[in-house]
């Protein structure tokens, strides 16, 4: 046999799902099955199909057609004789030239050959929204990939299984393009060459990843929110008059765009005579309740940093006082402060006591969601209980419980109680994972500082919050998702500093808590925000931690990361109403501003023979037709952010002036070829003028612009139309433009 394709499964036998049959139980004529180890091969003989499955995953590929490819394209062999019996099946496709397809079963593998040195398999892969294009860590090419709705690309060719953690990998030359018809579908194409393989790799996550926890993301939210986090603008030292200048802030400037959420953090449990239910008075005189009513009454959504494994000794928040075996306690007796509280009257609960769970967690919090109105908790504690039960068990109410086991009893009760409609953002326990499919999100590193470099090694800095962001980006939208820690873009941080940072997170869809002072910004750093928010249902390519260095400790993953080297670049492949194409942020992290050059081909995988439009966001300004590399100069520690589109031989949409993604303001586009019209549905920030981009390729005109909103300009140059519509006067909130540009 000239060519040789090997699918090696590493799944587990025994303790599968049961078999799911994609095809009649009895074979027409001419049709055969082989079922073996896991894999079935079912033939249509009549159609001269096959389709390849596996129990754990069902359909692999299916209406597999058997081709050659030729100098000019692939024809199909027909006349199919089949033979098959226990263990292979072969197919002999007799006409216009007899060439033979072998499949050979066996443990955790199938190897498929050929009689011919030019062949292919060519069929269609399932691929929704659970089983999604992905890279390996072989492919690191320093460009981090990331996606938004169902995308492909020439250089991916692995496909992962969400819910059963498996990944399909094909061999390096083969093709996976989304099908026009259905974009959950993927059209195929496979070399069936001399050393390459094609492999389903089980527990991807849980076992070559090492995360022992592996859940798939709970379907609770579809976005990470988007928010403003007190702690480093004010820190401990926030007050209520505090919050209400920064909730009415963010109203003002920033919930039209998509920030939603004022979340306080550590600061209002001081002293003995307060507690998570009544408040410092000193700086909250009017209490949580009254300052989550507030919140409510701007439109926004309260929310509260909690560490739920402390609690005050003095003042109990559901009793007149707790007993004494609430608390744990030192070998001495002594009570221990809860971990980043302030001070030393919450002290640690003891969770083996499951009184403490019914009587303090749960009413607690049924006050905090029904009372007040909680929709977001930042689940504090870093782990810290844990380690302290672990030296102290022996005094805990039942030292035969295990701490990681007595941590995740308490979450368990804590989401049992909230329900589904609160977002729990947990904050960087120790093994990564432990609270998968509690959590809805999860801090993935350490604190972050509003300047770009710390002082001392490893210091708090924006360089902890890029450690955390690119190396916890495989994490996130597949287990939960990621937190970086806070954004921020005030002084000292320079402009070019603050759009680095709005930018990566933006394209990674990570949760986004920004902590500026909001009403003091410049209206040019509002804008960052106002360009990177909502957050969008992105999800990462990269399936694999990017570039860190040795996160495990006995071999459990391990939180905080550190990233030996920032990528070059994230491209976040595009598929949405606004159409199909990239959005590539180009990064100097160097100190000095530098000429930065990407390959459209091999960094992004587009296609080498095609040209692109290149669009630059941050600029608003187009950059012509590129094939080949987009070159461009960098200010130190900057960001330059293209869109790349394919060239269409009509008129298209380059980007919108709202939203660094380009597809949150597009509600509706189409070309109408027959009248020559460009039909456009946008949806607008009430007040703010908002601009569409649209490349005019030579030869056509503009006939006329219709839109149900003044139109303040219209601009053309260098083939490129601007129309800037005029903002929504008077009334708050979003508004729709219906817009038509007539050639």
């Amino acid at each position: 046999m000239k060519g040789r394709i090997k699918l090696i499964s590493q799944l587990a036998i025994l303790g599968l799902a049961a078999f799911y049959f994609l095809f009649l139980p009895a074979c027409k004529p001419g049709d055969s099955f082989l079922e073996k180890d896991g894999w079935t091969i079912n033939t249509d003989g009549k159609k001269e199909t096959l389709s390849i499955s596996h129990e754990k995953l069902n359909l692999v590929v299916g209406d597999v057609r058997l081709a050659l490819k030729d100098d000019r394209d692939f024809y199909f062999p027909s006349d199919w004789k089949i033979k098959s019996n226990d263990e292979t099946l072969i197919i002999s496709a007799r006409k216009p030239l007899n060439v033979t397809w072998k499949f050979e079963p066996g443990p955790g593998r199938l190897d498929i050959s050929s009689s011919a040195d030019n062949a292919f398999l060519q069929g269609i892969a399932p691929a929704p929204e659970n089983r999604i294009p992905a890279r390996l860590e072989s492919q690191d090419n320093g460009i981090m990939y990331t996606s938004l709705e169902f995308v492909s690309a020439r250089n991916i060719h692995c496909l992962f299984d969400r819910e059963t953690d498996t990944m399909i990998r094909f061999p390096g030359q083969s093709r996976l393009t989304r099908n026009a018809g259905d974009k959950k579908l993927m059209e195929i194409s496979i070399p069936v060459a001399e050393g390459d393989e094609i492999s389903l790799t089980a527990d991807y996550y849980l076992t070559e990843l090492g995360l022992k926890y592996y859940q798939p993301r709970p379907k609770r939210f579809k976005t990470a929110p988007a928010g403003w986090c007190s702690w480093y603008s004010y820190y401990m030292g926030t007050t209520e008059k505090d919050m209400v200048a920064e909730t009415d802030a963010v109203a003002k400037y920033l919930r039209d765009y998509g920030m939603d959420t004022i979340q306080l953090d550590a600061c209002f449990t001081l002293g003995e005579d307060a507690n998570y239910l009544e408040w410092t008075k000193k700086t909250f005189p009017q209490g949580g309740q009254w300052l989550f009513g507030y919140i409510k009454s701007k439109g926004l959504k309260p929310g509260l940093w909690v560490n739920i494994y402390g609690s005050n000794y003095v003042k109990a928040e559901t009793a007149d006082k707790y007993p004494e075996d609430f608390y744990l306690r030192d070998e001495n007796g002594n009570l221990s402060p809860a971990c980043c509280t302030g001070d030393k009257t919450e002290v640690r609960l003891d969770y083996t006591n499951p009184e403490v769970i019914e009587k303090h967690l749960k009413p607690m919090f049924r006050i905090l969601k029904d009372g007040w109105g909680l929709t977001y908790l930042k689940d504090a504690g870093w782990g810290t209980w844990m380690d302290y039960y672990e030296k102290n068990k022996a005094r805990s109410f039942n030292p035969a419980k295990d701490s990681r086991e007595v941590y995740v009893e308490a979450q368990k009760a804590l989401r049992e109680t909230l329900g589904d409609e609160i977002f729990i953002n947990g904050c960087a326990m120790h093994e990564v994972g432990l609270c998968f499919d509690i959590f809805d999100g999860s801090r993935t590193g350490g604190d972050d500082r509003a300047v770009w470099t710390a002082e001392r090694k490893r210091g708090m800095s924006m360089q902890t919050y890029f450690h955390s962001l690119f190396g916890a980006n495989y994490l996130n939208n597949i287990t939960w998702f990621s937190d970086p820690d806070t954004v921020m873009v005030r002084s000292p941080l320079t402009l070019d500093e603050a759009t680095t940072i709005v930018t990566a997170i933006a394209l990674t869809g990570q949760l986004y808590m920004a902590s500026d002072f909001m009403g003091q910004l410049p209206e040019n750093r509002l804008d960052l925000y106002r360009k990177t928010i909502p957050t969008t249902p992105i999800v990462p390519i990269d399936l694999y931690p990017y570039r860190i260095e040795a996160n495990k400790r006995d071999s459990v993953v391990w939180c905080c990361p550190q990233v030996k080297e920032f990528p070059r670049a994230i491209d976040l492949k595009v598929n949405a109403v606004s159409e199909d194409y990239d959005v590539v942020a180009v990064f100097n992290w160097g100190d000095k501003e530098e000429v930065k050059t990407i390959d459209l081909a091999e960094d992004l995988g587009l296609e080498p023979d095609r040209d692109y439009l290149i669009f630059d966001f941050w600029r608003q300004k187009s950059e012509g037709i590129a094939r080949g590399k987009i070159e461009s100069s960098i200010p130190a520690h900057g960001t330059s952010v293209y869109i790349v589109r394919p060239v269409a031989e009509r008129p298209q949409l380059l980007a919108t002036s709202r939203h660094i993604t380009g597809t949150v303001s597009i509600k509706k586009l189409d070309w109408d070829g027959v009248k020559a019209t460009l039909i456009g549905v946008s949806e607008t920030v009430a007040g703010e003028p908002y601009s569409v981009f649209i490349h005019v390729p030579d030869g056509m005109k503009i006939s006329k612009i219709d839109a149900d909103l003044e139109i303040l300009s219209r601009e053309i140059a260098d083939n490129v139309l601007e129309i800037k519509f005029a903002g929504f006067p008077g009334t708050a909130g979003l508004h729709t433009i219906d817009w038509t540009i007539t050639f």
